[in-house]
């Protein structure tokens, strides 16, 4: 079967579960469909219609289409007898949304639990689909403003000297390395072992190594690096090299006099500082 053919299926079944009988019939046993609400909103249904979750639908199937006014507000037979603002749901929940978009409510649920802790809705980022807002996948905003609005930290670590704002993805937008949804590896934003998303882009430093820089596979990539931005060259966390190599190192041996300028620049000798493949003290690459 073909994947629009089972979409179409998913979809009736899911629209069917999720709007019971006596919200699709009127008392006088018409179904409550986007015409019927058009009667009254006609603006609102025509924009939804042109809209992309409106093109959407209707690529998968007319019905579909059709029921999606009861489908995300409710009880709409009640609503067509008593046209009353009290009787239908205006701003609908995150359970609205999910009874289609499933994948992103176990994702959201599995992997990225802090936006639902939070108390973010659906609707707090994507418009409600009753027209185009211009932007991906429905967003209010542009992605980078729209989680710079809760964000405000991490936004402004991006007007640091020294700041991610170029990258292998362009725009380089926070869904670049983050999903908002959880539906990757993403979702948890996996920065420990290996280099976690890091490597998608910084190839070079990936490994496997036989000798691996142990701070790297504890704590991944930001123990030495500041994700967003940072005063320092290659977004390091200190502007000292050798200040960040204590942090861990601080047992040097007796014969690194830190007094001498030579055993202060750590990377003068140990150079594979994400790994070697030839010296257990990342003495060559």
């Amino acid at each position: 079967m073909r994947s629009t053919q089972l979409l179409t299926l998913v979809l009736a079944g899911v629209v069917a579960a999720a709007v019971p009988a006596a919200a699709q019939k009127t008392d006088g046993g018409q179904p409550v469909t986007l015409e019927t609400c058009a009667t009254c909103h006609d603006d609102v249904a025509a924009a939804f219609v042109a809209g992309p979750h409106g093109r959407a639908m209707a690529k998968v199937s007319k019905e579909i289409l059709a029921r999606a006014c009861a489908t995300c507000h409710g009880p709409a037979a009640a609503h067509v007898d008593d046209p009353s603002p009290e009787n239908i749901t205006k701003q609908p929940g995150p359970e609205a949304c999910t009874a289609c978009h499933a994948d992103r409510a176990g994702g959201l649920e599995l992997n990225m639990p802090a936006h639902p802790r939070n108390g973010v809705q659906c609707l707090d980022c994507h418009t409600p689909g009753h027209g185009d807002p211009g932007t991906g996948h429905m967003l209010k905003k542009p992605v980078n403003e729209l989680c710079a609005s809760c964000h405000q930290l991490e936004a402004a670590e991006f007007r640091r000297p020294y700041a991610h704002r170029e990258g292998a993805q362009k725009p380089f937008d926070c869904t670049a390395c983050h999903d908002p949804h959880g539906e990757s590896r993403r979702g948890r934003l996996t920065l420990l072992h290996n280099g976690g998303v890091c490597i998608e882009c910084h190839t070079a430093t990936a490994g496997p190594f036989v000798y691996p820089h142990p701070s790297r596979e504890v704590n991944g990539c930001v123990s030495c690096h500041e994700p967003h931005g940072s005063m320092n060259p290659q977004l390091l966390k200190r502007h000292s090299v050798m200040n960040l190599c204590l942090e861990c190192h601080a047992d040097v041996p007796a014969l690194h006099d830190l007094s001498q300028a030579r055993y202060r620049a750590c990377q003068t000798c140990h150079v594979a500082v994400h790994g070697s493949n030839r010296d257990p003290r990342l003495l060559a690459e």
